[in-house]
């Protein structure tokens, strides 16, 4: 017997999309960020993610923490495909011996976190569960391009939302009980793991020009996103400046750890990864900019299916790794 701690999350949904009937009017393949359909000449699009207390909610993150964040997950796939999310889901497995108070901290934070991105909770589910989840599904309207994982070419600029490692340093710091000598820096680490935020208005500007050529959620980390991406587009990666956030360079140089590490393998962020036709740079950047958010450029596409990042004048190969679901000793560990 095949164990799922054998296989991990991402060849298990292979197993499971074998086993399903297919339905011919999907706009974007199972393994994207959203499901997407078109009905009536109405471009929808639909997501979900689960927060599992147990392995998903790290000590000290509150109830209301906990709810905003599932919805915040769910949104960011939204915002990499450019669908504009109007209507929430939020199904609750509880203990019995959960208080209400925690209860209802959990749901404010849920609707907290839709008012943010503008939906709404609108239904959902309760049941009894051993520990608390929280499964979030959103229904979107897709108005502008579609952008799916697989539109890729060699020679497209390579591109992020924002920079990485305060979570992978906010994850060791919590972990390995790692306590910079800063409060500022502390504090800082904390509040990018339990208060992310989803970068709609960039996805909705890129979407509004049509010049993304593909683009995914960085969730699962930095390194992981970009072997999807390669995956999906039949292409490889050229990373010449990697992303790393300032508080991530700090936290690395006070514990003697590697900043390029911590940003490529973490996840928790929830920054656009994205690909951008060359001609078509300065008008997704201006775009962008315009929405209040930035789009850094930081490699790009090319036909090699390698992954490889500069670092002080030599190149490394990037491993696929980052966070994976069931995979045994699955761990958010870094370095």
């Amino acid at each position: 017997m095949v164990k799922l701690s054998e296989l991990g999350e991402r060849r298990l949904i292979e197993e499971f999309v074998r086993a399903l009937d297919k339905f011919g009017g999907m706009l974007l393949p199972y393994n994207d960020d959203v499901a997407a359909m078109e009905i009536r000449g109405v471009r929808l699009a639909l997501s979900c993610d689960m927060l599992v207390w147990d392995t998903d909610v790290p000590r000290g993150m509150s109830y209301w923490q906990a709810g905003r964040k599932a919805v915040v997950s769910c949104i960011s796939d939204m915002a990499a495909k450019g669908a504009k999310p109007l209507a929430i889901l939020a199904s609750l497995g509880l203990p019995p011996q959960l208080g209400l108070d925690e209860a209802l901290e959990l749901m404010r934070g849920l609707n907290s976190g839709a008012r943010e991105y503008d939906a709404y909770i609108v239904g959902g589910d309760t049941n009894e569960a051993s520990t608390v989840i929280v499964d979030v599904a959103a229904l979107g309207l897709v108005e502008g391009n579609l952008t799916s994982r697989s539109g890729a070419k060699p020679g497209d600029i390579l591109a992020v939302t924002g920079l990485f490692g305060k979570t992978a340093a906010a994850l060791l710091m919590y972990e390995r009980k790692l306590t910079p000598s800063s409060s500022k820096l502390r504090d800082s680490l904390w509040e990018s793991l339990t208060m992310p935020k989803a970068r709609l208005k960039e996805g909705l500007a890129l979407a509004s020009t049509g010049v993304a050529t593909a683009s995914i959620d960085s969730s699962d980390g930095l390194a992981a996103s970009l072997f999807e991406l390669s995956r999906a587009s039949g292409v490889g990666f050229v990373v010449e400046e990697v992303p790393i956030a300032e508080e991530a360079q700090i936290f690395a140089e006070e514990f003697d750890l590697d900043p390029v590490d911590l940003a490529l393998y973490g996840g928790e962020e929830f920054e656009l990864l994205v690909t951008i036709a060359r001609d078509s740079w300065s008008m997704a950047a201006d775009a962008v900019d315009k929405a209040g958010g930035k789009l850094i450029r930081i490699g790009e596409a090319v036909a090699d299916r390698k992954v490889q990042v500069y670092v002080e004048g030599s190149t490394r190969t990037v491993e696929p790794r980052g966070w994976e679901h069931l995979r045994l000793g699955a761990s958010r560990d870094m370095v």
